[in-house]
């Protein structure tokens, strides 16, 4: 037994073993002092969800991971956002979540900055601690548009304007001729038809492409601007129009076989793979942003085809003449036309149930509606009317209507140009139409793009008040001209 022991004794006098038996008495000491008094360190926040982003329509909230539980009323009270982005807050575990109220406004920097919150005690008898001061910037996406240009070396070609950083950026090479054009949803490509300058056939020999934007792109991942894939070619069949769901990717397009004219329909285009037809024919059809339902139109009403196996069952509208938006976060939720009479249309919002609810009604024409994304409670659209009752001209002018008390604001009254383009910013803070100067011209539009040669059009933007914290229309500025172009659309 005592040889043992001083085996033992020996081995406690190496120099290594020595060193062992310090380190563990001071790393027990050390689990000791923090069970008696408590973890030392200053709470502080370990990640920030938004970190690295560049903000658009779709961020509504934003996560706070903290080293410890805090006292979530004073991260509440205590944190501030430059400019204003209003919220709610609320936090579990060592999470606080705060949920936007607004969308964030784009070509914006805000700045957030949380110093003075502490932390939850662990016991009583422990004070509560001050956080380490917590600073962070974020920008939002640079509000950029993207139109087809009608003067110079920008006529008939697709470009980007930059807004924001106030710059022009032409994507289309000048042998394309753009008739028509759609963003997806990133904004980082954009697909468009076009013509080769020059064909004599012009619009009967459009194709669909594919060009990329390298569009607000924070890191050099992706490919550069104006790199141009052809999606479909003209040479059986005829490109007539399409439509595009920017939230899928999915694609409906109205072609006719060049060799048998009979043979002609409607097509699906999936974001990877080959084009199908459909089997159907449609005219006047709407595809809903999410790209689960179609809307057809004809004049027997408008039929509502699923295209998913989520979507609902076919559904037909006899009474009805089309869809002119569906509800962007609720395919189920569609704002139509219907006629009354021979002299008079209604338009009408279905909710998710399919209840019909009338929204106005005009001697004239609807021809375009755009939800409000920033509270879904406004409706703005494009409708004509004769201002005149003696006279058979019928004026364009931009409405508002509130879907939640079916108020109707007249906003702006535009020139006679019947073929006006209208388009709401992602964030809900501005419009933008475009207007041909000289109303002849807007007869000749096709048969001038056929040639190549394009009217006189010019975009103007309209600013938009928050309608919730503001009476209708008593606060609108006039819209302000911006450049000339036709078709003008928003990146999102």
């Amino acid at each position: 037994m005592k040889r043992q022991w001083i085996q033992w004794r020996d081995r406690l006098n190496l120099p290594l073993d020595r060193a062992a038996g310090i380190a563990l008495g001071i790393l027990l000491l050390g689990v000791g002092g923090v069970l008696t008094v408590g973890d030392r360190t200053l709470p502080q926040v370990q990640q920030w969800s938004w970190a690295e982003q560049r903000l658009s329509a779709n961020h509504d909230h934003f996560l706070l991971d903290f080293n410890r539980t805090m006292d979530w009323d004073t991260v509440a009270q205590q944190l501030k956002i430059t400019p204003e982005l209003p919220g709610q807050g609320a936090g579990l575990g060592q999470r606080f979540a705060y949920t936007l109220d607004d969308i964030p406004a784009y070509g914006t920097e805000y700045t957030i900055t949380l110093n003075t919150a502490t932390d939850q005690p662990r016991t009583a008898r422990q004070p509560a601690r001050t956080m380490v001061p917590f600073t962070a910037t974020v920008r939002s996406r640079d509000r950029i548009l993207a139109y087809i240009g009608v003067e110079g070396n920008e006529s008939g070609r697709l470009v980007l304007y930059n807004m924001t950083r106030e710059r022009k950026q032409i994507l289309t090479p000048p042998d394309l001729v753009v008739t028509n054009f759609s963003s997806e949803a990133q904004g980082d490509r954009i697909l468009f038809f076009a013509f080769e300058k020059g064909d004599p056939d012009g619009l009967s020999t459009q194709q669909l492409y594919r060009i990329t934007t390298a569009f607000d792109r924070l890191g050099d991942n992706g490919p550069p601007p104006g790199q141009i894939t052809r999606l479909l070619d003209a040479e059986q069949y005829q490109n007539v129009q399409f439509d595009l769901a920017p939230q899928s990717g999915v694609v409906i397009l109205e072609r006719v076989n060049r060799q048998n004219p009979a043979d002609g329909g409607l097509w699906l285009l999936p974001p990877e793979g080959e084009a199908q037809p459909l089997g159907i024919q449609g005219e006047s059809f709407t595809i809903s942003p999410d790209g689960q339902v179609l809307a057809i139109s004809d004049r027997n009403g408008v039929t509502i085809l699923p295209l998913t196996a989520t979507a609902n069952t076919r559904e037909f509208f006899p009474a009805y003449e089309g869809v002119i938006a569906f509800d962007p976060q609720d395919h189920r939720v569609k704002v139509m036309v219907k006629p009354q009479g021979d002299t008079a249309r209604s338009l009408v919002l279905l909710n998710a149930k399919g209840r019909e609810r009338e929204l106005l009604t005009t001697a004239g024409f609807i021809l375009a509606c755009n939800f409000e994304p920033r509270h879904q409670t406004f409706l703005y659209c494009l409708q004509t009317e004769r201002l005149d009752t003696e006279q058979a001209i019928l004026t364009p002018f931009i409405t508002v209507i509130n879907l939640q008390t079916g108020r109707e604001v007249p906003l702006v009254a535009l020139t006679d140009d019947l073929n006006v383009r209208m388009d709401m910013a992602p964030d809900g803070r501005y419009l933008v139409f475009d207007q041909v100067i000289d109303a002849a011209n807007a007869e000749e539009t096709e048969r001038d793009r056929n040639s190549t040669a394009f009217p006189p059009g010019s975009l103007w933007i309209l600013p938009l008040p928050n309608l919730l914290n503001a009476p209708m229309a008593d606060t609108l500025d006039p819209p302000e001209r911006l450049a000339p172009g036709l078709d003008p659309q928003w990146l999102p």
